[in-house]
């Protein structure tokens, strides 16, 4: 399976994640901020201070809110892929948005490339040709 491309988004990008199901049972938890690194449509890494198991039974409700974009997204936790700064745990996350969703990921993180270097419209050109041929 060919994987998205990830856009590392501005610093300071916050979302807040809820645990939704725990092997396919439905839980509700209160949600926790997080610091998200990574953006694709297909997958999603943050850092947060807490310790969650890498298993993909757990289920992951996101809210996430950056420029004029806001998502609600839910996936499975893939993996913990380490620690950084001494006290956040780094995750990623697989997630399956509809075809909708998924096209909106895709414009919202073309902007995000546009704004981090507009003059690079080769490089805009491939990401959303790469991205809507998927």
């Amino acid at each position: 399976m060919k994987r998205s491309i990830r856009i590392r988004l501005e610093s300071g990008t916050v979302a807040h994640v809820s645990i939704c199901s725990i092997d396919g049972r439905s839980v509700q938890t209160r949600a926790a901020k997080v610091l998200v690194n990574y953006l694709s449509t297909d997958s999603i890494e943050f850092m947060t201070y807490l310790k969650l198991p890498a298993d993909s039974k757990l289920e992951l409700h996101f809210d996430l809110r950056f420029n004029e974009w806001h998502f609600s997204l839910v996936g499975h936790l893939d993996s913990r892929l380490g620690t950084r700064d001494g006290n956040l745990y780094v995750y990623q996350c697989a997630l399956q948005p509809d075809t909708n969703i998924r096209k909106a990921i895709v414009r919202a993180l073309e902007q995000v490339l546009q704004r981090m270097s507009p003059g690079a419209t080769y490089v805009h050109a491939l990401y959303r040709r790469q991205e809507t041929t998927r």
